[in-house]
């Protein structure tokens, strides 16, 4: 995932709303693909930013992000990998960058229509509430220790399963099973 660079989410780029780091745009559009998994690969991320203008690679990094993105997410393998730093960089920039994952997982499902109306299971809920929990972790919350390490795995796996749940709860096998209750 790290060698797709988005310019348009450095600070002096990204002026508004919307998702300021990879982390926090892959798991946007997780979020958005859970309330929509037909969404256009091609301009997907105009539904999270109101001012986006992506040069030419940086409109493949953005098509290539939403390919893998939906690819694993309707894998049976799940194996779709959160878009955090690699295990060499400090815990700390990777417990930030969990963090922002999960801030941009609550807003692409806020911004794609995820409301309080929507029936979810126990699970999902749970799994939501712990989402926001995790999407406020700050620097002070951060400590470097053998055990935040392990937490801090734990909390990844947990993220990704979490999403497949909410994913396929959302997203109905056959589109003709659509119900309004889950």
């Amino acid at each position: 995932m790290s060698e797709l660079y988005f310019p348009s989410l450095s600070a002096e780029n990204n002026q508004g709303d919307g998702p300021a780091s990879t982390a926090e745009l892959q798991g946007a559009l997780c979020g958005l693909l859970c309330i929509n998994a037909e969404a256009n690969r091609l301009d997907w991320y105009k539904t999270l930013y109101d001012d986006m203008h992506p040069d030419e690679k940086e409109g493949h990094d953005l098509t290539a992000l939403f390919d893998q993105t939906i690819q694993s997410l309707n894998s049976l393998d799940f194996d779709l990998q959160l878009a955090l730093p690699d295990d060499d960089a400090p815990l700390s920039s990777r417990i930030l960058a969990m963090s922002d994952w999960s801030h941009g997982l609550v807003y692409g499902l806020g911004v794609s229509g995820l409301t309080d109306e929507v029936e979810l299971s126990e699970d999902a809920q749970e799994y939501l509430a712990d989402v926001i929990k995790i999407s406020q972790i700050s620097d002070d919350d951060i400590e470097d220790s053998n055990e935040e390490e392990t937490n801090f795995e734990e909390l990844t796996e947990y993220l990704r399963m979490g999403l497949f749940l909410l994913f396929n709860e959302l997203q109905p096998a056959n589109p003709d099973d659509i119900t309004t209750s889950h």
